[in-house]
């Protein structure tokens, strides 16, 4: 019998990060034997972070690879991979040069060209922990981020939008927001059919569990990590809208043109038929897996 593929996870604290790491962990510990340990580094200086995780390593199992996600990590990150001698695996664009790590998984929209290095793997959107579920649920959840970079906020816009999909679905619909979504929205709600939980009062697995069991998801426009944890699930998918504060930025690109292919609709367009495309869930955490596996341990295939 095999022995367990030593899993390191490196953690800066931020939920979207650890859930992106965690959603590769549990796709390779789907495929083959797994131990995955998660080590936090929020608290650390970058530097001394690596010779304290460093000594702790000694007393733990020799890491076979070695996963993060975040700017904060990439020194703690190559540093143990060089010492430990185990592959480095950064998922997203660092800001050190790609070629520093063994596998960099990296969203499409955030690369340039089609041609890329054997390092590169470009991935559908972030990955995620969300597994699709098989049944019917006759339940419907929003997810509502807040202003960004690239998006403004417009609560009454929103308002009205979330108003009419109540209005016309016969769905239980749920509703949630994040630490971006300005005080007071959810007051402005309270008075719809829906059941509201607010972010603070859940736990880093409710979001996964929810979308495992939906029909319908929505998620404003910003929020792309949760549109593609969205399209993760057996739900379809539609956009909430909020102001663009750039022409054609790319993570607006990234959502025409999923809506394009049929993977989501706008508001807009849900508008003219009151009705979302068919599901086709994505699985890009147990693709990612299986093409890691494959360059790293085949045998483990």
């Amino acid at each position: 019998m095999q022995n367990a593929l030593q899993i390191f996870v490196l953690s800066d604290g931020k939920p979207g990060h650890r859930n992106q790491c965690l959603g590769l962990a549990e796709a390779i510990a789907r495929l083959t034997l797994s131990h995955i340990l998660v080590i936090d580094v929020t608290t650390r200086n970058p530097f001394s972070s690596s010779i304290q995780i460093l000594k702790e390593a000694k007393a733990l199992p020799h890491p076979d690879v070695i996963i993060a996600a975040g700017h904060a990590t990439h020194i703690a990150l190559l540093t143990l991979g060089k010492k430990l001698a185990a592959p480095t695996v950064v998922l997203m664009k660092p800001s050190l040069p790609c070629a520093l790590f063994d596998v960099c998984l990296i969203p499409q929209h955030d690369l340039k060209g089609a041609d890329h290095p054997c390092y590169i793997i470009p991935t559908i959107g972030a990955l995620n922990r969300i597994q699709a579920g098989t049944s019917t649920s006759n339940r419907g959840l929003m997810m509502i981020g807040g202003p960004s970079k690239e998006f403004a906020w417009d609560g009454e816009l929103l308002q009205r939008a979330i108003s009419e999909i109540v209005a016309n679905s016969a769905l239980e619909w749920h509703l949630t927001d994040s630490r971006r979504t300005p005080l007071g929205f959810l007051d402005t709600i309270s008075s719809l059919q829906l059941t509201i939980h607010p972010h603070q009062q859940t736990t880093p697995d409710w979001l996964p569990a929810q979308l495992a069991d939906v029909d319908q998801a929505w998620v404003t426009q910003d929020s792309v990590s949760m549109i593609y944890e969205a399209l993760s699930s057996r739900a379809s998918v539609g956009i909430l809208p909020l102001p663009p504060l750039k022409n054609l930025s790319k993570i607006s690109r990234a959502v025409e043109q999923l809506c394009a292919h049929q993977q989501a609709a706008f508001f807009s367009d849900w508008q003219k038929c009151h009705q979302l495309p068919a599901s086709s869930p994505l699985r890009e955490a147990d693709r990612c897996a299986q093409l890691l596996l494959q360059s790293l341990y085949p045998h483990r295939l």
